[in-house]
């Protein structure tokens, strides 16, 4: 049987009105148990979204306390390290000492031509020069630690370099007596030592001479001189301990301006210690004259130099019978030569910090620098490339006779005026620089 166009809209109209009813009310069902679970989900969403947003809260909330009680501990520390903590050498007020006005010295440029410049085999730093018998001595050292140091007494003529003596520790100064025999200012951690070292053809003996004053080690030694009559002078920076060596301890004395640098004197035949000169900010460097028996003296922190006759004793820096012969200095002298005419060399180991004088009166910076790092001290003082590294001046006159500078970095640790020739150590230099006057 066919059925026709009419049958079959009849046939779907009595299936729709018949089964619709159902599938309507099935749909609708279905749609409201969606719409339930998606409800549920929301909420499920909901109530988890504000479960970690709590869990957030609160530990951003922990975080914040975390970051304020460590940022507390912070400020305590830095106040602790800066502010509070004991130090050697509290500061001490002092007023800053005026700065002269131009010398009219000649000019003088440290040597730049290799030929001029004197090789010492890889040594870093040299801490003293002398001459004997037309040979250069140099008190020289490799490596950056005291408490390994090994410091060498190296003689050269301009060519080869040899090592006379090693001594452990930082070998600060030496001179010559007239026998012969070396008497050397040596560092250690725990102190300072003024020794005696003979050579001869079989090697070199060192000797222990002075360990201590009136019971108490040595502080930091900077230089020594030896009198015709043998008799033994060396300078004693300050009370700042030697254990992290020279430059450190002239660095905090400077910072600190205690004055309790000092000179001594040792008889070798009473074997006696005596003071010669005390009250110093910073005994650096030490020259005798022989003709007039007058000992010129290095005052790092008060930029002069004081002169006082070699048989003084007892005297206090600026008081009677201790005047200041040269002062204004444009730097912080460090050591001395005298040349056979009399000439004194005064080199210095940092150009004048504006900022340290201006705080000559508050020892509150002041103490704040001195509880700083030695590599932040280091970048408080420092001389300039084109800066004054030296200067020489006529003791019998008082002129200004020249100026020296060039290009080395480092301070000037030490030089030796030899005929028409200046030789000068470089802290961190690896040679011995020359300049002719």
């Amino acid at each position: 049987m066919r059925i026709g166009f009419v049958e079959l809209l009849l046939i779907l109209l009595i299936a729709s009105l018949t089964i619709g009813p159902s599938a309507a009310l099935w749909v609708d069902r279905w749609l409201r148990r969606a719409n339930r679970a998606s409800a549920a989900a929301a909420r499920r969403r909901a109530v988890q979204e504000a479960q970690r947003a709590a869990e957030r809260e609160e530990v951003l909330q922990r975080f914040q306390k975390l970051s304020i009680v460590f940022t507390l501990a912070a400020v305590a520390a830095l106040v602790w390290a800066l502010v509070l903590r004991p130090i050697e050498a509290p500061p001490k007020t002092y007023t800053a000492p005026d700065h002269r006005q131009a010398s009219g010295a000649a000019q003088a440029a440290l040597s730049t031509d290799r030929r001029e410049i004197w090789d010492l085999g890889g040594y870093q730093g040299v801490d003293c020069i002398r001459t004997r018998d037309g040979l250069v001595y140099a008190a020289a050292w490799n490596g950056s630690s005291l408490k390994k140091r090994t410091s060498d007494l190296v003689r050269t003529d301009g060519g080869n370099a040899a090592v006379i003596l090693s001594v452990e520790g930082e070998l600060t100064g030496f001179a010559f007596d007239a026998a012969g025999d070396l008497w050397l200012t040596v560092l250690t951690p725990a102190g300072g030592t003024l020794c005696r070292a003979r050579h001869d053809s079989w090697g070199a003996s060192v000797e222990q001479v002075v360990t201590q004053i009136d019971g108490a080690p040595l502080g930091a030694l900077s230089a020594v001189e030896v009198g015709a009559d043998g008799k033994v002078y060396f300078a004693v920076v300050g009370q700042e301990s030697a254990e992290q060596g020279l430059e450190s301890a002239l660095r905090t004395e400077l910072l600190a301006h205690t004055g309790t640098g000092a000179v001594y004197v040792y008889d070798p035949a009473a074997r006696t210690v005596e003071q010669v000169v005390g009250g110093i900010a910073g005994a650096s460097g030490l020259a005798l004259d022989e003709r007039t028996q007058t000992l010129y003296i290095s005052d790092l922190g008060s930029r002069c130099i004081w002169s006082a006759a070699a048989s003084a004793r007892s005297l206090t820096a600026g008081g009677k019978g201790c005047q200041s012969s040269f002062s204004g200095l444009p730097g912080y002298p460090g050591a001395l030569a005298l040349d056979e005419d009399s000439t004194l060399y005064i080199s210095y180991r940092w150009a004048s910090s504006s900022w340290l004088e201006r705080h000559a009166g508050s020892t509150f910076l002041r103490g704040v620098a001195l509880r700083l790092s030695e590599s932040m001290q280091e970048n408080l003082f420092s001389l300039p490339a084109d800066g004054i590294r030296a200067e020489a001046v006529s003791t019998a006159s008082g002129s200004w006779l020249w100026s020296f500078s060039g290009k080395p970095q480092g301070s000037s640790s030490a030089l030796c005026p030899v005929e028409n020739r200046v030789y000068f150590g470089i802290t961190g230099e690896k040679a011995l620089y020359s300049v002719r006057v």
